[in-house]
């Protein structure tokens, strides 16, 4: 579990957690809050996973993003659009 502080109005567990109100959450909840700008750590709660390995990870998923935006660019430039085939109505004439 990880404490924070919110730092702009969030939802969460049901109930509006307004500016500097403290709360509980899970650790990588806490972490997205944190990057997204809404909840800061409180002073002496400390992630169970030192401050290395989350830059790691951090990296890691950064990586794999732009790895992955590379490669749907790349698959919208090589594949040209099909044009859809409609079949002609036979019709009897009368």
């Amino acid at each position: 579990m990880m404490k924070l502080r919110s730092m702009k109005p969030i939802y969460h567990e049901g109930t509006v957690r307004t500016e500097g109100t403290v709360f509980e959450t899970l650790e990588q909840h806490g972490r997205e809050l944190i990057k997204k700008g809404y909840a800061e750590a409180v002073a002496g709660e400390s992630s169970t996973v030192p401050t290395e390995q989350t830059e790691q990870t951090e990296q890691t998923e950064q990586t794999a993003q732009t790895e992955q935006t590379a490669q749907t660019e790349q698959t919208e430039q090589t594949e040209p659009e099909k044009p859809k085939q409609v079949k002609a109505a036979k019709g009897k004439a009368k």
